[in-house]
């Protein structure tokens, strides 16, 4: 149980960003400060959440102070989110890319193509740390906000291969991350961006595992020394099991129940054939396919299929499922890129320039990443009685409000009734809370426990 979620704006604010080191302790203090008033209402403008005009004008300022940046303000999390990872066996680094949409404003200054090229924006790298079994979100373990640079006019094919490559950020996060303990094992889970060698070996160097969907139509070598092909290969091969699965919802699709085929086997991967003779070592590697089988699928939907690349050793039908069901993982950070964007609106954010906009996110990146800590923790041990792990004034609030007993409630039950006070409407049908009712209910339950203590105040 996470215990520093349950605490004040205030608190939490100075956990996150009290150890700060920005060359002047006022710097510091002012992080603290404006992050305890963002965190009230994470999704409010910056005029909204900091209330005095003064206080605004102090923000702006510390936003363009230049030893304010994106990497400094983030630094303490990721030193937290490194400790946690420390002390877990098992830790799933889950990256992928983002675009922050920002055509819409139009005087901002430094942004790069998004999208068809039409679109002006940011792009967002992040690796989140999660426990596979609980689906724990321990922090962010690095972040990188980017501007795409465009090829230059004319440019010949020698030249780009000099040039640094966008990809080039997905092994500088795996570089940055580093190596686990030794009682620890991090594995980097990747989309088809990820489907490069350089990735492979960057993960080998720095002594970590990785699982990436497959997307390209690698040489492998076969048991006879005969040149094969990884996507056909992994086609030919029968289904050795079956499973259903459960589909969530993404991108205009609906979460639906389906049935997943599985086969999987060793092969050895041929590096591509331009690569220098010193860099041209196979590499050995296990691939998992898991796929819909023709008539499953709502009419409309492209079946799903994961070809899944993996260095860790995957020698039995247990294992394989194990790799998938890590892979399905991956929605957990497109849900944090989601509540930046719609839970704390990084895009509607009115600063003049991408340098500032990246500090903002500096600010409000581990706000995201605690509403989905939020989440998690609202779906463990859900028969323990609140009393043990919630203050007793914050239970008895959400008692009263759900004409409850404070000593009874279960916890289950009780993040049920927060999110109850942020719009869920707790159907048979709804499931679990998501991030975005457990987040406006907390939000709720805070503004209350603070007229409580200003009634005790008064009386006193």
């Amino acid at each position: 149980m996470k215990t520093e979620l349950l605490q004040s704006p205030e608190h939490w604010a100075e956990e996150t960003f009290g150890q700060v080191l920005l060359h002047d302790v006022r710097r510091t203090r002012r992080a603290v400060k404006a992050a305890s008033a963002m965190v009230r209402d994470a999704s409010a403008s910056l005029p909204k959440q900091q209330h005095a005009w003064k206080e605004v004008k102090a923000l702006y300022r510390f936003l363009d102070e230049p030893d304010v940046t994106f990497a400094a303000l983030m630094q303490p999390h990721w030193l937290q989110t490194h400790t946690e990872m420390q002390e877990r066996p098992l830790i799933l680094l889950i990256q992928d890319t983002t675009e922050l949409d920002l055509t819409h404003r139009q005087k901002m200054s430094g942004l790069g193509q998004i999208g068809d090229k039409k679109g002006r924006g940011l792009l967002l790298q992040t690796v989140l740390a999660v426990v596979p079994e609980s689906r724990e979100v321990l922090g962010c373990a690095q972040q990188e906000p980017f501007v795409r640079v465009g090829a230059p006019r004319g440019e010949t094919r020698a030249q780009r291969r000099k040039r640094p490559k966008e990809t080039d950020v997905w092994t500088r996060m795996v570089t940055q991350v580093g190596s686990a303990a030794q009682r620890s094992c991090w594995i980097h889970v990747g989309d088809r961006g990820a489907d490069f060698f350089d990735f492979f070996r960057t993960c080998h160097k720095s002594q970590v595992e990785f699982l990436v969907r497959a997307t390209q139509e690698r040489r492998i070598q076969q048991a006879d020394e005969q040149i094969g092909y990884l996507l056909s290969e992994s086609r030919a091969r029968p289904w050795q099991a079956k499973r259903p699965f459960q589909l969530p919802a993404s991108h205009g699709r609906k979460a639906r129940q389906t049935e997943l085929s599985l086969s999987f086997g060793p092969l050895t991967v041929l590096s591509p054939r331009n690569e220098p003779k010193a860099l041209q070592e196979p590499i050995n590697l296990w691939v998992v396919r898991v796929w819909e089988e023709d008539g499953l699928r709502p009419q409309g939907e492209e079946p799903l299929e994961w070809i899944l690349l993996t260095s860790v050793p995957t020698h039995t039908l247990q294992q394989a499922w194990e790799r998938a069901s890590w892979y399905a993982h991956r929605w957990i950070v497109e849900d944090s890129h989601q509540c930046l964007k719609t839970g704390c609106r990084i895009e509607e954010r009115q600063v003049q320039s991408a340098e500032r906009l990246m500090r903002v996110l500096g600010l409000l990146s581990p706000m995201a990443v605690r509403l989905l800590q939020l989440r998690s923790l609202s779906r463990q041990e859900p028969e323990r009685l609140a009393a043990e792990v919630i203050e007793p004034e914050l239970l008895e609030v959400v008692a009263a409000c759900s004409q409850q007993e404070a000593s009874l409630m279960a916890l289950g039950t009780f993040w049920t009734e927060v999110a109850r006070l942020g719009g869920f409407l707790a159907r048979r049908s709804d499931g679990s809370p998501g991030w975005k009712t457990l987040w406006k209910g907390w939000l709720h339950v805070q503004t209350l426990l603070e007229g409580v203590h200003l009634s005790l105040h008064l009386r006193l």
